[in-house]
């Protein structure tokens, strides 16, 4: 072979490993479907919130990414960014923002951002997508639509509420009268009537998904009106409870006993780590073996027996809650978990009266 046809080769060979060598680069990063020869080692997420990250929504979506991250899914260091404050016109044009940085595998629309996540989406596909909770429609193909629900817990806080009232009025301080904000206000009333007909259910939305004084002045109305226990569905009634001695608040998404030692019985918990893990693994499919994004259209989500929710620690207000009391919640929890006790998700506007 000639000189010049042998330099002709080697050049050709050269071109190809380098274009095998982008493609391989590429696929790790999420940028082209396939297998790769080099597992990634890193995921990157970015995520917009409506509201503050110190609303409870949020926060509970950030201990669970704290929890994720500690296992080190397939071996991966997950590191995660967000957005707050994020009004829904600007939706799009901060989420298209954060894709053509290249800098995220997967975005996650922490709200109800459906619309412009489709538009998005559509132009990203090698990215995955999430949206979560109400005001929302499925999208499917690279975008997950996860739920929490945490209605299940918020029936056994109705269970010590109902045992526990002596005015017989309890209430519930809420957002909007979305499906995920009606399901557990409505299972905290039919827990409490379940074990006591003679409650009387008080609810106030207060029309934002962060306003704490807001839900103070309505917690306070609450109060004057006789109630003794009330579901802070929102932040912001516990201090209104502690200044009226003898009434006690449940916490929402987190455990917020924290926030108000003295005032919060315990908290209905969302746990965001089944979504969570789903999702990456979703994504380490995609890169790693070329698997499709093929997320459903419809809801994903998981309830209490699959790790979806669960009840706080009633830390040391656990005296405060009588001994008969705490049995009838465990052995409502154990029928919960065991299947035996299906809790009915109503997703109805709560009715006061």
């Amino acid at each position: 072979m000639s000189a010049r046809k042998l330099h002709r080769v080697f050049a050709i060979v050269a071109v190809l490993a380098m274009v095998a060598a982008a493609c391989s680069k590429k696929s790790a990063t999420g940028g082209t479907t396939g297998t790769t020869s080099t597992a990634p080692k890193t995921l990157n997420v970015a995520a917009i919130f409506i509201s503050p990250v110190d609303e409870p929504w949020n926060t509970a979506w950030l201990q669970a990414w704290a929890r994720v991250k500690a296992e080190h899914p397939h071996g991966l260091t997950i590191n995660v960014t967000y957005t707050q404050n994020v009004a829904p016109p600007d939706a799009e044009r901060v989420l298209r923002q954060l894709a053509q940085t290249g800098k995220y595998q997967a975005i996650w629309a922490h709200s109800s951002f459906s619309d412009a996540v489709k538009v998005v989406a559509k132009a990203y596909p090698n990215i995955l997508w999430a949206i979560s909770g109400s005001g929302n429609t499925g999208i499917g193909g690279n975008v997950y639509w996860f739920y929490v629900w945490n209605y299940e817990p918020a029936y056994l806080m109705g269970i010590i509420a109902g045992k526990m009232t002596k005015s017989t009025k309890i209430s519930s301080v809420a957002a909007f009268p979305y499906d995920d904000v009606n399901a557990p206000l409505n299972s905290f009333f039919a827990g409490a009537k379940s074990v006591n007909p003679n409650v009387k259910p008080l609810n106030t939305y207060i029309e934002s998904w962060f306003d704490p004084p807001k839900a103070k002045d309505a917690a306070e109305a609450q109060l004057a009106a006789g109630a003794d226990f009330i579901y802070a569905e929102r932040f912001g009634p516990f201090d209104a409870v502690a200044a009226h001695p003898g009434t006690y608040a449940f916490g929402h998404f987190v455990d917020q006993n924290s926030v108000s030692p003295k005032v919060v019985l315990t908290s209905a918990l969302v746990l965001w780590d089944p979504n969570l893990k789903l999702w990456v693994d979703a994504w380490w499919n995609h890169v790693t073996k070329g698997t499709p994004y093929k997320a459903p259209v419809g809801k994903v989500q998981f309830l209490m027996k699959d790790g979806g929710a669960d009840l706080a620690p009633y830390h040391d207000l656990a005296s405060v809650i009588p001994q008969d009391v705490q049995g009838a919640v465990a052995a409502a929890k154990a029928k919960i978990m065991s299947g035996q006790l299906v809790i009915p998700l109503e997703t109805a506007p709560v009715k006061s009266g």
